[in-house]
């Protein structure tokens, strides 16, 4: 485990995935990421890479090519190594080998660099095309965060308050965990505040794709902000498994989607793309704001 702490804010970093492990104050005891229990869901703040979400029957079509790639891509499972170990900044890379290559043909480096500034932390994300063919990725993040003080048995578990009006606007998830073509509203109570009960993700995933959202901030159930994400990414999901019962939520800007339901086109014209150029860097980058 690595560790990495500016006097304010002390997290703690895996090399299996470069995932957080931990996100703390200094001076208090409060974890504010979820610790992956298995009995709801192992992981704890996933980077979702080269896809987000589900290929259709999980089977990507590259180039006229098949190949077998699952939920939210391979990244999570690699081994990173450490390149930057500096005060205040941790920097870790991983590069395409022959397994992530059959998944994905593509020569590849993605960097993810984490760096503390007071309260904040900025997650950087550079994904660097090795290959000599344009390289279309997606990518996003998955961090869960912990309700203060839960109790499964209270009506609320905590708020969220967003950068833009209600209502928000979502694609329905099909099952399996796909887009269907079905969208529905998610009214915001006139206070800003949107109660987070054992009801709010009955419908599996909120996930607003109009690009309004940017700011996310969760609150206690006193309503009192507790950790907010920043970001500038064209899609903003929330979840949390259980139907809403588990003791997390997360929070999750992406550069990307999940399938519609029965796309069997060419990856490189999935909804929400992104693509390099042969040697060509893409970066991006999102904050945690520990409030």
């Amino acid at each position: 485990m690595e560790y990495l702490s500016n006097g304010i804010l002390e997290i703690e970093i895996s090399p299996k995935g470069a995932e957080l492990q931990s996100i703390r104050r200094v001076t208090s005891p409060t974890e504010y990421l979820w610790q992956g229990d298995p009995a709801y869901w192992d992981r704890r703040a996933p980077v979702l890479f080269p896809c987000v979400g589900r290929v259709w029957d999980n089977k990507a079509c590259i180039d006229g090519q098949t190949y077998e790639i699952f939920q939210h891509g391979f990244a999570r499972d690699m081994m990173f190594e450490k390149i930057v170990d500096e005060d205040r900044h941790m920097a870790f890379v991983c590069r395409a080998n022959e397994e992530s290559r059959a998944r994905w043909p593509f020569d590849f480096e993605l960097r993810i660099d984490y760096t503390l500034l007071r309260n904040v932390l900025t997650v950087g994300w550079s994904v660097t095309n090795l290959d000599s063919r344009v390289m279309p990725f997606q990518i996003g993040a998955h961090p869960a965060f912990q309700y203060p003080h839960f109790h499964a048995d209270e009506p609320v578990h905590g708020f969220l308050s967003f950068d833009a009006g209600s209502p928000l606007r979502s694609t329905m998830i099909a099952p399996g965990g796909y887009s269907a073509a079905e969208t529905f509203d998610v009214e915001i109570p006139a206070d800003g505040l949107l109660p987070l009960t054992n009801e709010t993700f009955t419908c599996d995933t909120i996930v607003d794709s109009t690009g309004r959202i940017h700011r996310v901030t969760l609150h206690d159930k006193q309503g009192r902000p507790f950790v907010t994400v920043r970001h500038s990414m064209p899609i903003t999901a929330l979840w949390s498994p259980c139907n809403g019962r588990a003791p997390f939520m997360c929070i999750e800007p992406w550069h990307g989607c999940c399938d519609p339901v029965g796309y069997q086109g060419e990856f490189l014209n999935r909804h929400f793309i992104e693509k390099a150029e042969p040697g060509q860097t893409w970066s991006t980058s999102y904050e945690i704001i520990i409030e």
